[in-house]
């Protein structure tokens, strides 16, 4: 039953080719543009790489588990969900498979960006705690895709829904590009700050850089989300 449903989720997400490009493969372009820069700026784009591994990370899972919601919007749209209800399906089932497909994906692309900064860029990462950084990795996962499952099941019509995934998800990228624009009220920083996506960045940069993870409140905040949008996107979800 599960592998079945793997199978399906993942019929889906190969179905978005945008998604993969955009969410998956934006990461490697910029380090092979970096690999054929001219000798005089490559070691910048050295330390933008190694610096960047986080938000490449954080990005990968976000785009992975804003698509899971949208594909399940999609799921509910077409009638397939309906179909499920019928059978001894689970919401539950639903649920664990998509986590177990993405999760795969995201840990084969984290894998696959390692490789590739350690090759090209001769980049030393042995002295990281990857057990920590994939444990916050999976942290940050679970919150998105939380989230992601709620949104798709937060309105009645699923076309709405699809509609709120992109104002929320893109919400965040304009939240966490905040921080770096000069002459932001001070006042939409705060609320910048304390959104999912900046909770994740926080958290994944101090599991990277290995300071404090419980410096702050972003790591409570990142489980309170966890919690709480689970619970939610459980409680809301639709068939149809």
């Amino acid at each position: 039953m599960i592998i079945g449903l793997i199978k399906y989720h993942l019929v889906l997400l190969i179905k978005d080719p945008m998604l993969v490009i955009f969410g998956l493969a934006f990461p490697f372009a910029q380090m092979f543009l970096a690999a054929n820069s001219p000798v005089g700026i490559v070691d910048y784009y050295v330390n933008t790489v190694e610096l960047g591994m986080v938000t490449f990370m954080n990005i990968a899972a976000m785009v992975l588990c804003w698509g899971a919601g949208y594909n399940h919007s999609y799921s509910r749209e077409i009638k397939f969900l309906r179909r499920l209800r019928m059978s001894p399906v689970k919401p539950v089932h639903y649920l664990v498979s998509g986590i177990l497909l993405n999760i795969g994906v995201l840990l084969v692309f984290t894998v696959a960006l390692v490789i590739v900064a350690v090759t090209i860029f001769d980049i030393n990462l042995a002295d990281r705690n990857w057990v920590l950084i994939i444990a916050m990795l999976l942290l940050t996962f679970a919150m998105f895709y939380a989230l992601g499952m709620f949104v798709a099941n937060a309105l009645k019509k699923a076309k709405n829904s699809q509609t709120l995934s992109y104002i929320v998800f893109g919400g965040m990228i304009v939240a966490i590009n905040l921080f770096v624009v000069d002459g932001v009220p001070s006042f939409l920083q705060e609320i910048a700050r304390n959104t999912p996506i900046a909770y994740a960045t926080n958290v994944l940069q101090a599991a990277w850089v290995g300071t404090d993870l419980f410096y702050g409140h972003d790591f409570i905040a990142m489980l309170v989300c966890i919690v709480v949008l689970s619970l939610l996107s459980i409680k809301f979800f639709k068939y149809e």
